[in-house]
């Protein structure tokens, strides 16, 4: 189950903890999004170290993947943005990965599962109609995405490699099949929140996941305000 709390303050993290933070994104400029973006993450993290957002120093894995330098027993975290909304998740004890799509998204759903997909799936989802293929499709995206950015591989290759289980309503996602690097599929947990109306988003973490919590935020408006501010002066 999901916890949600509009509060700003910040629950304990346990061992085992997911916290996801929502932030509702107002209208960005394209040139500032990335500076914007990153303002969210080093204040989301600051929570959790004691630490100034603007003081937090970062490493990359030898793929990119990043995390926190200078911090004992330093959470893992990653982040999603998508078009309206951003998600930050912060996790004790566990590595893990986030993506968030919105519902709304009208792709090439059977073409898009032909190319990336495994024939599995892609065939699973070629066999539905409509909504429900772009749903399916939806779904299993953001499973295999979050999957890759807990490893680190990035999605390029790594797609095909993650197995799930065709499903057009959106529950927690069923992991069938991993990359041989990733581990055994029992070492894996997924679970499927929906952070705001119009938007799905998939946790994956290598290890069990105890409890998460959805955290709302409304400090974004005060962040793009900043960002803008600062690009144009600087």
């Amino acid at each position: 189950m999901v916890n949600e709390t509009d509060s700003p303050s910040v629950p304990a993290l346990a061992h085992g903890d997911v916290h996801i933070w929502w932030y509702a994104s107002p209208a960005i400029a394209p040139r500032v999004r990335r500076r914007y973006v990153d303002a969210l993450l080093r204040t989301t993290l600051s929570r959790y170290v004691g630490i100034a957002p603007q003081a937090l120093r970062f490493g990359r894995e030898q793929r990119g993947r990043p995390f926190l330098l200078d911090v004992d027993a330093a959470p893992d975290f990653n982040l999603s943005d998508t078009d309206g909304g951003t998600v930050v998740a912060v996790a004790r004890g566990l590595r893990v990965g986030i993506d968030l799509e919105r519902l709304d998204r009208q792709p090439r759903v059977k073409a898009l599962a032909a190319r990336y997909f495994r024939k599995e799936e892609a065939t699973e989802i070629d066999a539905l109609d409509g909504d429900a293929a772009q749903r399916a499709f939806l779904y299993a995206w953001t499973a295999k995405e979050s999957s890759c950015k807990a490893t680190g591989t990035g999605i390029y290759g790594w797609l095909d490699q993650w197995g799930f289980a065709c499903d057009a309503l959106g529950g927690d996602p069923d992991l069938i099949s991993a990359p041989a690097e990733a581990g055994p599929v029992s070492c894996w947990s997924h679970r499927r929140i929906a952070p705001s109306d119009g938007y799905t988003a998939v946790i994956a973490c290598k290890g069990a996941i105890h409890g998460t919590t959805l955290l709302m935020s409304d400090e974004a408006h005060a962040i793009a305000a900043w960002a803008h501010e600062t690009y144009q002066s600087g």
